[in-house]
């Protein structure tokens, strides 16, 4: 396994077959997906810490879903991924979500559980707080 820090944002990479990128949700981190890790060893499984979450650094004001999308986007870049499965929980699966929009070239696939829409504003905020208080503790 290999430790890579792009912009601040820790990811973990293992394996060499096709590209799997998983996304942990709110209060998660990479190792949300271990249990996963002895299923997929024939992919090449890229498992990333989103910002403000787990070794990733905290920005110093509240992450935007724009933020974790060019974060992910990024990690993608740096790691010479140009196509691959995106797996996620909760908040990664509207991070996938807006990757999908942004760069359909690089998403194969979506696997996505827990799957939520983009929030409305009232569970936006609802959001933040539950964040803020998981970066907290």
């Amino acid at each position: 396994m290999t430790t890579v820090t792009v912009n601040g944002l820790v990811a973990e990479v293992e394996g060499d077959g096709f590209p799997v990128v998983m996304i942990h949700g709110l209060g998660g981190t990479s190792n949300t997906f271990q249990p996963q890790m002895e299923t997929l060893r024939s992919y090449r499984v890229v498992r990333v810490d989103l910002p403000g979450s787990g070794r990733s650094a905290v920005s110093g004001q509240a992450p935007s879903m724009a933020e974790f999308v060019e974060a992910v986007i990024a990690v993608t870049r740096v790691l010479a991924v140009t196509r691959a499965h995106f797996v996620a929980h909760s908040l990664g699966t509207i991070v996938c979500q807006a990757i999908a929009a942004e760069r359909p070239d690089l998403v194969r696939s979506l696997i996505l559980f827990g799957a939520l829409a983009e929030p409305a504003e009232a569970t936006r905020v609802a959001l933040g707080g539950r964040a803020g208080l998981a970066r907290r503790e």
